[in-house]
C-alpha cells in the first residue's frame, strides 16, 4: 500500500517499523489535536453565552454601592 508523506508516494512494506509506529501516532495525534481545537471552540462559545446570562440577567437591586467595612475586633 502506497502513503504520502511530504508530497511523495512509499511503499509501505518498505518501511521500517518504527516509522509505521511513528504514522500511526502522527495520525492520532492529529485526531486528538482537531478534538481539542473543537472542544476549546465549542468552549468560548459557551463561556461567551454564560457571561452573557449573567449580565444580562443580574437584578439591579442586588447592586451593592459601597462595599460594608466590617468593625474591627480586637
Amino acid at each position: 500500500m502506497a502513503i504520502t508523506i511530504n508530497n511523495k508516494q512509499y511503499d509501505e512494506t518498505k518501511l521500517d517499523q518504527s516509522v509505521k509506529n511513528s504514522i500511526a501516532q502522527v495520525q492520532q495525534l492529529q485526531t486528538r489535536l482537531n478534538a481539542i481545537q473543537m472542544d476549546f471552540d465549542n468552549a468560548k462559545v459557551l463561556l461567551q453565552h454564560h457571561q452573557k446570562n449573567i449580565t444580562d440577567n443580574l437584578p439591579a437591586s442586588a447592586e451593592i454601592e459601597e462595599p460594608v467595612e466590617e468593625p474591627k475586633v480586637e
